[in-house]
């Protein structure tokens, strides 16, 4: 049990945490950098190997990711599949998504990847499902809009993953914008959702795990 509540996570704590990171390897160093280059919002490397960690552990066959970007955590989910597992990524901007095509083309996954372009409340209708892991990362003010589309499409047990709920701490400050109350509502939501068990980790700027109960 933490000591006091302002000792879960401090500067020099996260610093510590980044020093014990295994190192990307030439691929994802070299995406990181495009990314942070042309300001393009990935998963932190250590919601990365979060994710990495938690499908090593599942070995998920139909995973979906809401918010495609560059592709990074595709190459990060893949990495950890089989050739019978199948990503579907989604993602908006056509031009982001072939930047995401070339990285993860580059990444020779064994497992398929299928990736849709268009709005996220658009594309999740047309996708059958059943899905076994989640990873969203999308339109913030949205997050509730996908989990109430995708919890039809989801089988018992399935893992569902969401970066940033702690929006850069102001969800727990005294903060209103449309992203950090839709944030907030989020948090309770899935914390108190009975077909939901979650906890949410002070992981980057906040990661979200949820379990689909049977």
């Amino acid at each position: 049990m933490k000591s006091r509540t302002d000792q879960v996570i401090k500067r020099v704590q996260a610093e510590y945490l980044d020093t014990l990171l295994p190192a990307r390897d030439a691929l994802l160093a070299r995406m990181e950098a495009f990314a942070a280059e042309h300001n393009h919002p990935i998963a932190d490397p250590e919601v990365g190997q979060l994710m990495k960690l938690l499908v090593r552990a599942k070995n998920p066959k139909h995973l979906i990711e809401v918010g495609t970007n560059i592709g990074y955590s595709v190459v990060v989910l893949g990495r950890e599949c089989g050739a019978e597992a199948v990503i579907e990524t989604i993602e908006l901007d056509r031009g982001i998504l072939a930047t995401a095509c070339q990285f993860v083309a580059e990444a020779g996954l064994v497992c398929e990847v299928k990736f849709h372009e268009g709005a996220a409340l658009e594309v999740l209708p047309r996708l059958a499902g059943p899905f076994d892991f989640v990873f969203i990362d999308c339109v913030k003010t949205e997050y509730e809009q996908y989990l109430d589309q995708l919890l039809p499409k989801l089988e018992p047990g399935a893992m569902i993953v969401c970066d940033n709920l702690l929006w850069g701490g102001k969800v727990a400050e005294l903060v209103h914008d449309p992203s950090t109350d839709a944030l907030r509502a989020f948090n309770r939501r899935i914390t108190t959702d009975p077909r939901l068990a979650s906890i949410v980790l002070p992981v980057g700027d906040g990661v979200g795990i949820s379990i689909v109960n049977a």
